[in-house]
């Protein structure tokens, strides 16, 4: 529900207290919602897979929307007096570092949140999707009750995949998740809130297959899965009580043999993880509403995210066949 117009900047080097001069750029589409909507397009090879529901305000809601007709996504929008938000990402190709700037997004009115919310409500009971993917963060003035309550008006056959942590908790208290995918920072920032022994943890600081499923257990979700950027990842299907780990190949050690030339002049410590989260969650929901086991859809989601760090821009653009060749070094073990 909270997009973004996206800048990402390429730079030789970033020197802080001087003026750096980008060597490259592109205006894309940003926000997890929409990063999720570019990645499936990217992944499927149509837009027609996805309807985006989303606040737009001022000139930036217009170019984000112009973006969204190039694309050919199918959009639903409300709108908002208010400009929607920017967001810059600075990336230098001799460090390999990412700054990621995010821009204000001001407090919507109670009547957008409304508009917003009949408008969720709608699609859900007049026509169903096969799933409702909440991506992100909520604009502020947005709820997590709101969200709760929209969520709590969905068919049963409508599946509910959540990639969110911000004031979250009223959505997982529906109990009625199916899918929540979140970031190893992420779970415990959820946790905190629900036990002591997780604050001031740091991911290293635990076991996450067990974060994952404590999670679970107490919200009733189907799955969990719990990214760690370069690091093994997992996957906790409550229902059947069981987890498993995916250990990631190293990126950097062998980044020119898994892009092809249009990509390879990049810097080789040059890696862009902005909206990896989003490409994998789109890629795991895509294959699993065509059937696929969720051990492998999950996979195969960490396979393009990482692929998708290989092409500095714009984001959650990936080559396949980089995906198939991370795919093929992921290994799975059952915990």
């Amino acid at each position: 529900p909270n997009p973004a117009y996206q800048i990402t900047v390429l730079f030789d080097e970033i020197v802080l207290g001087d003026v750096n001069r980008a060597t490259q750029q592109t205006n894309s589409l940003g926000g997890k919602g929409q990063n999720f909507a570019v990645a499936t397009k990217q992944f499927l090879g149509t837009a027609d897979h996805v309807l985006l529901l989303q606040i737009l305000g001022g000139p930036t809601g217009d170019q984000i929307q112009a973006l969204e007709d190039q694309q050919g996504f199918s959009y639903q929008t409300v709108r908002s007096q208010l400009p929607t938000r920017t967001c810059t990402t600075c990336l230098d190709a001799r460090s390999g570092e990412m700054t990621e700037m995010v821009g204000v997004s001001g407090t919507i009115d109670a009547a957008v949140e409304v508009e917003y919310a009949q408008a969720a409500i709608d699609i859900l009971q007049n026509d169903p999707p096969r799933a409702m993917a909440l991506c992100g963060t909520f604009p502020p003035g947005l709820c997590g009750e709101t969200m709760a309550r929209i969520i709590l008006q969905r068919r049963p056959d409508t599946l509910i995949f959540v990639d969110a942590v911000k004031d979250i908790q009223p959505v997982l208290a529906t109990r009625c998740i199916d899918i929540l995918k979140v970031n190893s920072t992420e779970v415990l920032s959820i946790l905190s809130s629900l036990d002591m022994q997780y604050q001031a943890k740091r991911p290293a600081d635990v076991n996450l297959a067990q974060a994952a499923v404590t999670l679970g257990q107490h919200f009733n979700i189907g799955v969990v899965a719990v990214t760690d950027g370069p690091e093994t990842a997992y996957l906790a299907d409550i229902r059947k009580n069981a987890c498993w780990a995916f250990k990631l190949p190293d990126l950097l050690a062998q980044r020119t043999e898994l892009v092809d030339k249009a990509n390879a002049h990049y810097g080789q410590l040059l890696l862009n993880p902005l909206g990896a989260g989003d490409t994998c969650s789109a890629v795991m929901l895509n294959l699993l509403l065509d059937g696929n086991d969720i051990v492998e859809c999950f996979a195969q989601g960490l396979a393009a995210a990482s692929a998708s760090c290989l092409v500095p821009m714009p984001n959650c653009v990936f080559e396949k066949s980089a995906m198939q060749k991370i795919r093929n070094q992921i290994t799975i073990a059952k915990l």
